[in-house]
């Protein structure tokens, strides 16, 4: 009877431990927070020299400008300013406008020179109407003004001088006309590329570093009692 009861209190004890006492190993999962180096990239601005170019007009002057009319006086004229007049002058009763252009820039062009030129019409008409601001219709009409428009083009080596007569050859208003002669004109000069620089934004991507933080699963292990890993592994 007591080897019984001893017996039972042995067998007892020894359920008690496998139930109660942790015996067996088990793995499981966490999530853990770590620190790593991560690798970005940024737009970073940065100055830059930019070259570009720009047409600008060709420099020169209007080194003279004069009509017929004073054709006798231009030798003169010509011989002080530095330029030479051209083999094909026109002389009275022809009339016509000279332009002299000298190419002051370090590129050789073209300049064209755009004209209107205005011609008076019969002696005794004119005579007439010659101290006349405004004019009307008829009378205009009466005077028989001639036009003559166009353009003459002069390609100058740099600080070459050049004489442009408009129209060519000029024009004969004939002797039973008055000298009453008028010229407009305007040069257009040639153009040219010209290198610039500009200091101008630019952006670059840079690689940078940072720390960051992230997370892991990790595995690690516990001890279980019997129990517990009959009923839940």
């Amino acid at each position: 009877m007591k080897i019984g009861i001893a017996v039972g209190i042995v067998i007892a004890i020894a359920a008690i431990v496998v139930c109660l006492v942790p015996l067996k190993w088990v793995s499981y999962e966490v999530t853990v927070d770590y620190e790593d180096t991560e690798t970005y990239y940024e737009d970073e601005p940065y100055q830059d020299t930019e070259i570009y170019y720009e047409t600008e007009p060709l420099e020169y002057r209007e080194l003279d400008s004069f009509t017929t009319e004073a054709i006798n006086d231009v030798g003169d004229r010509a011989a002080m300013l530095g330029y030479d007049l051209p083999d094909e002058i026109v002389e009275w009763p022809s009339f016509a406008v000279y332009v002299v252009v000298q190419n002051l820039d370090d590129t050789p062009g073209a300049f064209e020179i755009c004209y209107t030129c205005v011609g008076t019409a019969d002696k005794s008409a004119a005579e007439k109407y010659q101290w006349l601001v405004q004019l009307t219709p008829e009378e205009y009409q009466e005077l028989d003004i001639k036009c003559y428009a166009g353009s003459r083009e002069l390609y100058l080596q740099p600080f070459e001088v050049g004489v442009a007569i408009c129209p060519q050859g000029g024009v004969n208003i004939g002797f039973d006309r008055v000298p009453w002669w008028s010229g407009g004109y305007e040069v257009i000069p040639d153009t040219k590329e010209v290198e610039q620089e500009r200091t101008v934004t630019k952006y670059r991507q840079v690689e940078k570093q940072r720390t960051v933080t992230k997370q892991r699963e990790e595995t690690r292990y516990k001890k279980v009692t019997l129990l517990d890993y009959l009923l839940h592994y």
